[in-house]
């Protein structure tokens, strides 16, 4: 008897394991291996198929393809230039199928001051993005470009309020001499595991920890020196409504918590 209940288990196994998959469907092609259906109700609901999201390129370039894993597919986000590509490997590299601009805007670094003359006070960062959305899933991370190793990290909470056609900003102070006074130095906006941004100020490197670890900062271009007054800061100006729309001025009145005198939401 129990060798007969064997012999009907591993029978019903090895027919599962050659016939067709289908999720959603009891019905699937027999011309599919796989066939996923998108709706599982009759035609209520449907949903779609996401393909695997890969968080940046260097995630991207840790995946141990070879030749033999020609047609694996992923989706690459690369949040910095706010585009996202269906990506194919072809045996040798990653070839893009496809690319998309990532809905607009994300959350972004809008403002910060990290030097002043003398002591170092009033030290902070600003975040800005849609009005309406919660930070409780971002974090700051403050990098040492010395040895492109993180020295701070800050978890983000609030509420974006709307402070301009839908847009706003939440800023986030750090204690004296909290933010490290470059040359170079970065700083990394983080959303649920994911790099949004990862900028720098008086050069660029190469992050060796932390969420950011593998990829090289972007240097925003201008700095506050040594004698930068109290109360300026680095701010983004310009027309638009995400970050590429803007560009990095050399220090200004600051205005922390507030949209950026020189810039315009539209």
């Amino acid at each position: 008897m129990r060798k007969s209940l064997l012999f009907f288990v591993v029978a019903a196994i090895a027919t599962v394991s050659y016939c067709q998959v289908g999720i959603g469907t009891t019905t699937p092609s027999p011309a599919s291996m796989l066939e996923v259906s998108s709706t599982s109700d009759g035609g209520t609901t449907y949903k779609g198929f996401m393909p695997p999201r890969v968080p940046n390129v260097a995630a991207r370039d840790a995946i141990n393809a070879g030749y033999s894993d020609f047609g694996l597919t992923i989706f690459l986000l690369d949040y910095p230039n706010n585009q996202g590509c269906l990506q194919m490997w072809d045996g040798d590299s990653w070839e893009s199928i496809h690319c998309v601009t990532l809905a607009s805007p994300v959350a972004w670094i809008n403002e910060f001051h990290y030097d002043n003359s003398r002591t170092d006070t009033g030290e902070f960062i600003e975040i800005a993005g849609p009005a309406g959305l919660d930070l409780s899933s971002y974090s700051i991370e403050l990098y040492n470009g010395a040895n492109g190793q993180v020295y701070t990290i800050t978890n983000l909470a609030g509420i974006i309020p709307n402070q301009s056609n839908g847009i706003g900003t939440l800023s986030f102070t750090y204690p004296t001499d909290g933010i490290q006074n470059g040359s170079p130095d970065g700083i990394a906006l983080i959303d649920s595991g994911s790099v949004l941004y990862f900028i720098s100020y008086e050069g660029s490197f190469t992050a060796i920890n932390g969420t950011a670890v593998g990829l090289t900062s972007t240097d925003i271009g201008v700095s506050e020196p040594a004698n930068t007054p109290v109360g300026q800061s680095l701010q983004l100006t310009g027309t638009g409504r995400q970050y590429h729309d803007f560009s990095w001025s050399a220090p200004a009145a600051e205005s922390p918590g507030g949209i950026n005198a020189g810039q315009t939401i539209n």
